[in-house]
């Protein structure tokens, strides 16, 4: 299983798009850490505009390193290799988790080496222990934003509809549901990744900063869990073109 894993990361980076879609998250990671926290003097304010953005480039990265294989006839070639496709669908999830925390760690080193660069004399605030919760923060984040554009993409297997659904999708419908905060509360699509950066027992919360577990499961179930579980029987059925 490991060697299928390492093997699925190699083949991930493979492809044109998959690289690119690497690149392109970890330059523009730093890229709006730099501008939006331009004026900032500690590097956990210099990361934080990171936030923003992380589950549409963790999104974008997934999507990309996901469904590669499908878009070409390699994946008839993975298939005919390792005929049980459980074991090489499941190295392929765990493979592109491991590609997103890794990307979440390149940025933050190209950040600490800017921002140590940008600005010698606050340097030190790069070891503070204030940026080991934030690191913990947007590893969540990018764990839950990895984990649901993978089952969207899963269940998809085409790069651009998978795209449009699992990146540009609840970025709609979180606009669409800002007048009715009721529905936003329980079908908010970052509410599981919101409630695992800051883990509570509490049901319900009602607070902007905070996700009770209620609306945190309902999230992962809806947006993660379901097209996951639907993903994963039809990738064992469909033929690859």
């Amino acid at each position: 299983m490991i060697r299928l894993v390492l093997v699925e990361m190699r083949r991930a980076l493979d492809t044109r798009g998959p690289r690119w879609a690497f690149a392109v998250a970890a330059v523009s990671g730093v890229v709006l850490s730099f501008l939006i926290g331009w004026e900032t003097k500690t590097f956990v304010a210099f990361v934080a505009g990171l936030s923003v953005a992380l589950p549409l480039l963790m999104g974008l990265l997934a999507v990309m390193a996901f469904t590669a294989e499908w878009t070409t006839r390699a994946a008839l070639t993975t298939f005919s290799i390792t005929p049980r496709r459980q074991r090489i669908l499941g190295a392929r999830y765990v493979a592109v988790l491991i590609l997103g925390v890794c990307t979440l760690v390149v940025i933050h080193l190209l950040a600490a080496v800017v921002f140590a660069v940008t600005r010698p004399t606050s340097a030190a605030s790069v070891f503070d222990i204030a940026v080991l919760r934030q690191f913990w923060e947007m590893l969540a984040t990018t764990i839950a934003a990895t984990l649901t554009a993978t089952a969207v993409a899963g269940l998809v297997l085409r790069t651009a509809p998978a795209l449009v659904i699992a990146v540009l999708g609840p970025l709609f419908l979180t606009i669409g549901l800002a007048f009715t905060p009721a529905l936003l509360n329980w079908l908010n699509p970052y509410a599981f990744a919101s409630w695992l950066a800051a883990p509570g027992l509490d049901w319900t919360i009602a607070s902007e900063t905070r996700v009770g577990v209620g609306p945190a499961m309902t999230s992962f179930a809806v947006w993660t869990a379901l097209p996951l579980a639907l993903g994963w029987f039809r990738q064992l059925r469909a033929e690859p073109r």
